[in-house]
């Protein structure tokens, strides 16, 4: 069953869908709140970290990350103000974001240094927290780790309403939470329709739904630009292996270039697939990229 915290508002109906039945439910007190996650298996640490976006959660890399916990301690954490996560009302900037993360990676990865698998937005915080601390950071796979500069960029992972930050919890809760709009959203990630399944619906709309999930949404679009660290690149010597999907709208393989340059230790891999999702719709290509590059073996796709 999925993890309930004892908060009244906390209790709110999630599938258990939300993640593989052979992973345990955890918790981790931080203090910026506390995280909930998923974890199965033993060996080198695999984080793996969602994106930011309608009825985000840990659910996002559950396709994925189901199939590497027979060889390593696989982790799937809830970023605060997402999925079962604790959602405070002031939500988290990058650095805040980040130091959570920190905390949770000493507490729960103790062993030996962690390889952290993000997407989206997500990637710019696993690499500053790779920047800010080494110490606890093996490597970084990193999906569509797009800057999101360009206004067509932006608009595919917003949400419609430009008014957003004024909206109250209700509007939220009854127009952007809504299946009808979760299902509209995943069809312009998803470059094929027909792969939109019912449970991806119902996952994300469940934690769409959830009391205060609306202020992680609305507080990144006014902490958008703490969340971008170009500037602190250079300070990521970890292995990166950035993951690009092929002729992806408002995405052009030329900004995967520019950051790869712009990192000490970075290779870049194209994915034959246009998707913006491709963790939920195209898992097995995800996790083949993955395996392979984590085994060190010929790259089975277009690698640059």
């Amino acid at each position: 069953m999925a993890f309930r915290l004892r908060r009244k508002e906390e209790r709110s109906y999630i599938p258990d869908s939300i993640t593989p039945a052979i992973f345990a439910t955890r918790a981790c007190d931080t203090s910026r709140g506390r995280i909930v996650y998923h974890t199965s298996g033993s060996g080198e640490p695999l984080v793996f970290l969602h994106g930011i976006h309608p009825g985000a959660s840990s659910y996002e890399w559950s396709k994925v990350y189901a199939r590497f916990a027979s060889q390593a301690d696989v982790l799937a954490p809830d970023l605060i103000g997402f999925g079962e996560s604790e959602r405070p009302p002031t939500p988290l900037d990058a650095d805040e974001h980040v130091e959570s993360l920190a905390e949770f990676l000493r507490r729960t990865a103790t062993m030996q240094k962690a390889t952290l698998i993000a997407s989206g937005i997500s990637c710019q915080t696993a690499l500053l927290l790779a920047a800010r601390h080494p110490d606890l950071v093996s490597k970084l796979f990193l999906f569509l780790p797009s800057a999101f500069r360009a206004t067509a960029q932006r608009r595919l992972f917003e949400l419609p309403s430009r008014s957003l930050p004024g909206l109250n919890s209700m509007r939220y809760r009854n127009i952007n939470a809504h299946p009808r709009f979760i299902a509209t959203w995943l069809a312009r990630m998803f470059a094929d329709e027909e792969k939109i399944t019912p449970e991806h619906i119902d996952v994300l709309a469940s934690c769409a739904r959830q009391y205060g999930a609306g202020h992680a949404i609305t507080g990144f679009h006014r902490h958008r630009a703490t969340f971008d660290i170009k500037s602190r690149l250079a300070d990521v010597h970890a292995p990166v292996r950035i993951v690009w999907p092929e002729n992806a709208p408002g995405f052009p393989v030329t900004e995967a270039h520019t950051l790869c340059a712009a990192l000490p230790r970075a290779s870049l891999q194209i994915l034959p697939t246009p998707s913006l999702l491709a963790p939920l719709e195209t898992p097995d290509l995800l996790a083949k990229s993955l395996e392979q590059w984590l085994g060190g073996g010929p790259a089975a796709l277009s690698a640059v």
